[in-house]
């Protein structure tokens, strides 16, 4: 039986359909089935988002799926949101195990379906979930990733793949960028190996978004505004998506801005390959890219970067598109510090869920998915870019603002969603393409729910920028940017280990042992972290039986593996 499934899941292949709601009416049908089955199987998962268990990941069921360590388990005090930010933290990883998926006919490695109303392989969701198993189990996350390439459709990574059919487009080209942010997650023999399989299938996937989506002037455009991701955005279209605008011609911010990312990417991996040549060759693309989207670009009276119409003219609207530029690098520090005035002002992306995906005080604002509501893969983005210019203290400050509206939708409604109100910790406001029938009877009329696609992405913005946690092969650190309306606040955090430990420590044999609902092995290291007065931080860090204490500040590294180095064991230590 084994051996049929590989011919079988190429019969299915060729027998998938580009086009047709005929097709899309039946994998609603499938959805519910699917979705039905999965509630019956995690029933504990379920009772635990109904608030009638607590949230737990046992390791008899994690191993169903080829998870063999509990995810990151996090407690907090000393803040009024604690319970909010706990349980919030909680959910995410519950229903990133519940979304993933088998190898089936389908795909022939596991693989992530964003929410369990969208039943295929994304693209760029895909990038983003990885990044989200990355803190928990990094195997997972090259499996995710491997799915999309292994799908692709000659040279072109294709926006969805489902049971019954594909897509014509592709999407944002993250998946490198992803991988990259893998590797250093993996023990060095599988990081090395997930290297090797996707280097060669990204390098022509490049060189196809060259051939087809690269215009004469050298920045890019969407083929079509679903292929953007963000396909009823006033740049596109109207609320209904009764009228889409021609993208293909239009210079895309966003769209440049997503391919100088992966250049820079394809370098390093490159690099990593010593393939010196090819590493320069993609470099000198990203600085050129860099340099046409600084000068077709950047509007100096908005003082944003602006898509431009062929005829040259800019698309004067100011949307999250606009920031993107920061995550590549592309402003220099005037620029981007004109950016950055764009995200304290709550006229314009400061709302009190920042960064909403269009500005705040634009008239075509709305709270209807791309044309006001705030995402968390564009926001995670622009934090990221914020960290890239050495703004630690706005990153900071909009990360903890981020998890507090995630989070604090969680505590009212007891849902992770697939976008959230920029003035309100509640959903009841939002609408999906209010007017378009088709979307209503497939999807509903509001965001999704049990959505991780990049809503589970509030985790990474609490690990790596609330925390700045950096736990690769070549060093582990902890960098605590934490806003000052968290003094007080102290957080416990507990985590896996795949990378092998950058420290001199004996390993011993392996063990493991209960912690609550957390599987604790000798893989695992558990940290604390208190804010004190006037940005100032204690803590600890404990792995292997040992732990050592330091005192910071904020936004300063702590190297946490040299400290480790020094330990005295968790027993004697006081």
């Amino acid at each position: 039986m084994a051996a049929l499934i590989p011919l079988l899941r190429r019969l299915l292949g060729q027998a998938r359909t580009s086009t047709g709601r005929v097709a899309a009416f039946a994998g609603r049908g499938t959805r519910g089935l699917h979705y039905l089955w999965h509630l019956l199987i995690w029933s504990r998962i379920s009772a635990g988002r109904s608030g009638l268990l607590p949230i737990e990941l046992p390791l008899e069921v994690l191993s169903r799926k080829g998870v063999e360590v509990s995810p990151p388990h996090l407690r907090i005090a000393g803040h009024a949101q604690a319970t909010a930010f706990e349980r919030g933290f909680a959910e995410v990883y519950a229903l990133l195990f519940a979304n993933l998926q088998q190898a089936d006919l389908l795909s022939p490695t596991r693989h992530a379906i964003p929410g369990p109303a969208f039943r295929g392989v994304y693209l760029w969701d895909s990038a983003f979930i990885a990044q989200v198993w990355r803190w928990w189990d990094a195997g997972v996350g090259a499996d995710v990733l491997r799915a999309v390439i292994d799908l692709r459709d000659g040279d072109r990574l294709q926006h969805v793949v489902t049971e019954f059919h594909q897509s014509r487009y592709t999407q944002p080209p993250l998946i490198a960028w992803s991988v990259l942010g893998i590797l250093d997650a993996l023990p060095q023999r599988q990081a090395r190996a997930l290297l090797v399989d996707v280097y060669v299938p990204l390098h022509r996937y490049q060189a196809w978004l060259e051939s087809n989506r690269q215009l004469d002037n050298g920045l890019y455009a969407w083929a079509h505004p679903y292929e953007s991701g963000v396909e009823n955005a006033p740049r596109f279209s109207n609320t209904d998506e009764s009228r889409l605008r021609d993208t293909r011609r239009i210079a895309a911010a966003d769209f440049s801005s997503y391919v100088v990312v992966q250049l820079e990417t394809l370098a390093q991996m490159a690099r990593r390959l010593a393939q010196e040549q090819e590493a320069s060759a993609f470099a000198a693309k990203a600085a050129t890219l860099r340099r046409r989207i600084n000068q077709l670009l950047w509007d100096e009276q908005a003082g944003l970067y602006l898509d431009r119409a062929e005829a040259g003219h800019p698309i004067r609207i100011s949307t999250i598109a606009s920031l993107m530029p920061l995550w590549a690098g592309v402003p220099d520090q005037r620029r981007a510090a004109r950016l950055a005035q764009h995200l304290s002002d709550p006229s314009h992306f400061g709302t009190q869920i920042p960064l909403p995906s269009v500005a705040r005080k634009e008239p075509s604002f709305e709270k209807d998915m791309w044309r006001g509501p705030v995402w968390i893969n564009t926001a995670y983005a622009v934090v990221q870019g914020l960290l890239r210019y050495d703004r630690q203290r706005e990153a900071g400050e909009i990360a903890f603002r981020l998890c507090q509206g995630v989070y604090g939708v969680f505590e009212r409604e007891r849902r992770i969603y697939e976008f959230y109100d920029p003035d309100a910790l509640h959903t009841q406001a939002l609408r999906r393409k209010d007017g378009n029938w088709w979307k209503a009877l497939t999807l509903g009329r509001g965001p999704q729910r049990e959505f991780v696609g990049w809503s589970g992405l509030v985790n990474n913005l609490l690990l790596e920028v609330l925390l700045g946690l950096e736990l690769g092969p070549a060093r582990w650190s902890l960098c605590p940017r934490l806003p000052r309306t968290c003094r007080g606040m102290h957080i416990e955090i507990d985590l896996p280990i795949f990378g092998s430990p950058p420290t001199a420590l004996d390993p011993g044999p392996r063990r493991t042992q209960r912690l609550g609902s957390t599987g604790l092995s000798s893989n695992r290291v558990q940290l604390q972290l208190r804010m004190r007065d006037h940005d100032r931080f204690e803590g600890s860090v404990c792995h292997q039986g040992s732990v050592a204490r330091f005192h910071t500040g904020f936004a300063e590294r702590v190297l946490l593996d040299r400290l480790l180095q020094k330990a005295q064991p968790c027993a004697t230590a006081t």
